[in-house]
């Protein structure tokens, strides 16, 4: 599925339009949703870890796999397991095809 429009901000401050990049950009909760528990399905897939819980879109991600804000600190995929839901990257989403560069 093609990503969605999102109107975001350039460097001055105006508006622009781009693909959507992260789940917080998705324009509903039911997209936003879906997202995070595909993301949650590949996350583990990537990290070989098991999610306990789907990762909630206000919610650090490693607390969906029963890890401590010290055990994600020490991970080394940290800067992941660190983000909140909505920071989720959509190139961990399957549904939606990744980015153009």
């Amino acid at each position: 599925m093609k990503r969605p429009d999102y109107e975001a901000l350039d460097t001055q401050g105006f508006p622009y339009i781009r693909a959507a990049r992260v789940v917080g950009e998705l324009p509903t909760p039911e997209e936003r949703g879906a997202a995070l528990q595909a993301a949650t399905v590949e996350i583990s897939d990537r990290l070989q870890l098991k999610a306990q819980k789907e990762i909630c879109f206000g919610t650090p991600v490693h607390l969906a796999f029963g890890m401590t804000r010290q055990q994600a600190k020490n991970h080394p995929q940290a800067e992941l397991l660190l983000k909140k839901g909505d920071e989720v990257p959509l190139d961990f989403c399957p549904l939606y095809e990744r980015a153009s560069s």
